[in-house]
């Protein structure tokens, strides 16, 4: 059992060095692709959709822009951390992303998934800086914002949690965080 204490540290120092070697570890992050038109269109669409389909086709244009890393380098980064995530290897992907972040500080998504394997993890404390940071640089993020919701939920917050439901809702009126904002429909 001791030894497999140590497995896991162990497994992402082994992705880190890794990583390090592979991918040109001194190289630069470029900016962030340029596609605020193409957010702002998105959310319009978001903003007058009238059924939860198109809603769905706005918020799925959504998370295409958001996971559009700045270079391929992190893509690659982005994309094995996402893997690990759906693959239950919440160590790995945290480690991936972390990569991704020390690559590309300015990244959101980079952010957010870090959040999210935190989350998956039980670090909820971990998870509220990285959703921090992720709104700070995409402040309308749906992901971000019902993270950091759900994250204060765990949390046991849920005056905190539900200002952040109502700031996803103001953007996305069919987002199921809707269920979790108390008395919504009464104290409007």
């Amino acid at each position: 059992m001791a030894a497999l204490r140590h497995f896991v540290p162990m497994r992402v120092f082994i992705i880190l060095i890794f990583t390090a070697f592979t991918t040109g570890a001194l190289a630069q992050c470029p900016k962030n692709p340029v596609i605020s038109e193409e957010l702002d269109e998105a959310y319009r669409s978001l903003k007058f959709a009238k059924f939860p389909r198109d809603a769905q086709v706005a918020t799925d244009v959504l998370w295409s822009l958001w996971t559009r890393a700045p270079d391929n380098r992190a893509q690659r980064l982005l994309n094995r951390g996402m893997m690990n995530l759906r693959l239950g290897d919440l160590a790995a992907a945290e480690g991936f992303l972390s990569v991704l972040i020390k690559y590309c500080p300015d990244y959101a998504e980079g952010y957010n998934q870090r959040a999210f394997a935190r989350y998956l993890a039980g670090n909820f404390e971990g998870a509220l800086p990285d959703l921090a940071r992720a709104l700070s640089i995409l402040p309308r993020h749906l992901g971000a914002l019902s993270g950091k919701g759900l994250t204060h939920l765990a949390l046991g917050q849920p005056e905190l949690a539900e200002i952040e439901f109502r700031k996803e809702m103001a953007l996305n009126p069919f987002t199921a965080d809707r269920d979790l904002i108390p008395n919504l429909g009464t104290d409007l």
